[in-house]
């Protein structure tokens, strides 16, 4: 199993994260908001999006870099999706293996692989 987070995993180009948010799936967590694309590619993609409301930069880093390690860890689940989390102010208040582990399984909740959310 690859646990790399390479540039392939990574949305860059403008376009692309122009078109996840017109055309995403708006899904609503507790602690973060997800925009998901279906694609025809199998490799995931991350966009990570944490404001200014979240902190300071070292809060705001802490955030970013959780939901790089759970992405990583878990990139199985994201096969053929371009996915950006945006992460609440509360996202702040986890220990750092916390936001890992919650940001997945609140995605997990909200998404049932149809691009439907279970509860809306």
């Amino acid at each position: 199993m690859d646990f790399s987070f390479g540039r392939e995993h990574r949305i860059t180009r403008q376009r692309d994260v122009d078109r996840l948010f017109r055309e995403g799936k708006r899904l609503e967590g507790r602690l973060f908001s997800f925009r998901v694309l279906r694609k025809e590619d199998p490799t995931p993609r991350l966009l990570v999006v944490v404001g200014r409301r979240v902190g300071k930069a070292v809060a705001r880093n802490r955030v970013k870099r959780g939901i790089r390690e759970g992405f990583r860890l878990n990139k199985e689940l994201f096969r053929h999706l371009d996915v950006a989390v945006i992460a609440r102010p509360e996202a702040a208040q986890l220990r750092p293996g916390e936001i890992a582990r919650m940001w997945v399984r609140e995605f997990q909740e909200v998404y049932d692989g149809t691009g439907d959310a279970p509860h809306a």
